[in-house]
């Protein structure tokens, strides 16, 4: 069976592999592009943060190529974001 997978290119690897184990032609198109920033306009007061809430593992990876701190709880809203903070550090 073919299946057209349409997530990020940085999130498709292991679906597809599920895919392709199981005997499925994956197919990837993704409907997104994830494009990382240099440089992003923090918010002021961002250094008195108490803890981050992440809404996807995008978003644990853009604040962990933008900001050294890991000493901050943080909120997942799912398990791969939980997963991809986890691995961050």
């Amino acid at each position: 069976m073919r299946v057209l997978v349409t997530r990020p290119r940085e999130d498709a690897a292991a679906l597809v592999a599920a895919l392709e184990a199981r005997g499925h032609e994956a197919l990837l198109e993704p409907l997104l592009t994830i494009t990382p920033r240099d440089k992003v306009d923090w918010p002021q007061g961002r250094e008195a943060a108490q803890a981050l809430l992440i809404t996807s593992a995008n978003g644990a990876r853009a604040f962990a190529r933008l900001d050294a701190r890991r000493d901050l709880p943080v909120f997942a809203v799912g398990d791969a974001s939980a997963t991809a903070c986890r691995d961050l550090g």
